[in-house]
């Protein structure tokens, strides 16, 4: 069975109405850009839908692009004699898949922009592949992201399609919703599995979590692969150390700011940020920045020196592995197996930090400016498209009491503020009668644009 995702109405919509520029499908690997891209085409295009393999058949692809990368009606003409097929301008859909292996042909993307033709292209780790081109990057390309599943996704997967919009309308409603300990019973498994769609589509097949471990193990040993690539002009020790600190740093009990110093003995900021960088151009880790800011324009800390931002795994299923925790314990356990209660909540903020990311939300987590003379961190703040502050706290069980939200609603003009726990949806009245918005941890996933409710 197909996995379905949401980007797909993108691209259908992008295939079908128009297509002045190609489109450009950015993210991780391993996150299925190449599948779902694929999936549209064929549907849409039939026998009329092409696709160049860059990853397999690259010395062969490569020569359709030697000559002028403006002359597109010339390279189509070559796509199709290497092809052996007839392709129409009015009907071809061409895929270029990890076009970021060819930099002439990336850099053609820009002259199909106006041309009619229907072209695609996916490029996995675009955010460093493209430092040592020679060429700049195409403009006239729309760009978009594909993030590892989110649990929506993961519902259709599974069949749930109808908890799947259920649960999009309780967030608008923020009625209870009376499949909730059901709805918390997949999200911790999905919490184990994670978005990667090999690991989905094994669970899917399987029932297994552990099929599910099999393909994260893959993923870890790909991503370890690349990132110690000598072509890609960093660190591959520094970049393996900073890959095993990650999980463990977000387990501190007190702040989860990232610490040099706890990747390696004497770590230093030079050393280290630009492997960190890596990481985050590669699409496997998320980092959210500080911000001292209780009106918009939010913008982060500003320092020459140390680090004021957490780093976050892109997929809580590696989270799971790297950490060598049981995927079975945690799941017969119904959540309360014998680990750490600061596991639990790095699991809880990674995940709604997973959601958010996918929702392509700019975060920051926020401390009380030091003339406050107050002290603690709260999780994350969102700016909606109307210029107002969104303060979101996470709590990995059921209490929703939280003092830093407290001072942050005082302090500041943020309408309302949202906090994910594992309880049912409700709406609370803080101190001076706020409105705390209440939210399941597996709804993340709703916070998007305009954020919650509609009437907002």
């Amino acid at each position: 069975m197909p996995l379905r995702r949401s980007i797909e109405h993108l691209i259908e919509g992008w295939a079908t109405e128009r297509y002045e520029c190609p489109l450009l499908v950015r993210g991780a690997r391993r996150v299925g850009k190449t599948y779902v891209v694929e999936e549209v085409g064929r549907r849409l295009a039939g026998e009329a839908f092409v696709k160049l393999d860059f990853q397999t058949d690259l010395d062969l692809i490569a020569p359709l692009f030697d000559g002028p990368t403006d002359d597109v009606d010339a390279i189509m003409r070559r796509v199709a004699d290497y092809k052996r097929v007839r392709l129409d301008r009015e009907s071809a859909f061409v895929l270029f898949d990890e076009v970021q292996l060819c930099e002439r042909a990336l850099n053609s993307l820009r002259f199909f922009s106006g041309s009619g033709w229907r072209v695609a292209a996916t490029g996995s780790q675009l955010g460093v592949a493209t430092r040592r081109r020679n060429l700049p990057f195409p403009s006239g390309v729309r760009q978009v992201t594909l993030h590892p599943m989110t649990f929506e996704e993961f519902l259709w997967a599974v069949g749930e399609e109808q908890m799947a919009e259920a649960i999009r309308v309780h967030a608008r409603t923020l009625e209870p919703y009376a499949a909730h300990e059901r709805a918390n019973e997949l999200f911790r498994v999905y919490q184990v599995v994670g978005g990667l769609p090999a690991a989905v589509d094994a669970y899917v097949r399987t029932g297994q979590v552990d099929e599910a471990r099999v393909q994260q193990r893959e993923v870890d040993q790909i991503y370890t692969a690349d990132m110690t690539d000598p072509d890609n002009g960093i660190s591959a020790l520094a970049a393996r150390k900073l890959w095993r600190s990650i999980p463990a740093q977000l387990l501190r009990a007190s702040t989860k700011k990232f610490k040099y110093a706890e990747v390696e003995r004497g770590g230093r900021r030079a050393k280290l940020l630009e492997p960190l960088d890596w990481l985050e151009g590669a699409g496997m880790v998320s980092i959210n920045g500080l911000t001292e800011c209780v009106e918009a324009p939010l913008v982060p800390y500003d320092a020459d020196e140390g680090s004021f931002f957490k780093v976050y795994l892109a997929d809580t299923g590696l989270m799971f592995y790297k950490l060598a925790v049981n995927p079975r314990l945690w799941l017969e356990s119904q959540g309360t197996a014998p680990v750490s209660s600061d596991f639990r909540g790095a699991l809880a903020e990674n995940s709604v930090m997973q959601a958010l990311a996918s929702n392509d939300l700019q975060t920051y987590y926020w401390t009380p400016p030091a003339s406050w003379g107050a002290r603690g961190e709260l999780d994350f703040l969102l700016q909606d498209d109307r210029a107002r502050v969104i303060p979101v706290e996470v709590k990995s069980a059921r209490n929703v009491r939280a003092r830093t939200l407290s001072t942050f609603m005082t302090r500041s003009r943020a309408p309302y503020a949202v906090v994910f726990s594992e309880r049912n949806f409700d709406v609370e009245r803080g101190e001076r009668g706020e409105e705390i918005r209440c939210l399941p941890l597996y709804a993340a996933y709703c916070l998007e644009e305009g954020l919650v409710r509609a009437d907002a």
